[in-house]
């Protein structure tokens, strides 16, 4: 009986270990603050919402759209992997393409990087932290 115990108590702790393992959050997850510089129109506050595990990234961004209004594009493949962070996401709605994210950490609670979109591009940053206020263009 003794035997027994011990083994259903080793199989209940290494289970809770290896899900305590299999849910950690990498380092990109969580909310950030953001502002992409170059995209023609001044910079563009928008919000990351993104979770790693524990390389590949999921998530969305969230910002002003063109009519005043806010728009959130979903991750369509992400990964971090030695230090390197690379998003693309959906482009708005009769767009052709992909907006293109790469860039790494910069410190533990910042980000930094650049972005593309067919011919245009620019620099990104962003900070761990509450959402940012959608600017308006």
């Amino acid at each position: 009986m003794r035997v027994r115990f011990g083994a259903l108590l080793m199989a209940a702790v290494s289970a809770l270990a290896l899900g305590g393992l299999a849910s950690a959050k990498g380092p990109v997850s969580g909310t950030w603050s953001c502002v992409a510089h170059g995209t023609g129109n001044g910079d563009f506050d928008y919000t990351f919402n993104l979770e790693q595990t524990p390389t590949q990234v999921t998530g969305n961004f969230t910002g002003a759209s063109q009519d005043g209004g806010t728009e959130t594009h979903n991750v369509k493949s992400g990964s971090f992997k030695d230090g390197k962070l690379e998003l693309h996401f959906e482009a708005e709605q009769g767009e052709q393409g992909t907006i293109d994210v790469t860039g790494g950490l910069d410190g533990k609670d910042a980000m930094k990087g650049n972005w593309s979109h067919g011919d245009q591009g620019g620099t990104w940053e962003c900070k761990r932290g509450s959402a940012a206020a959608p600017a308006t263009h």
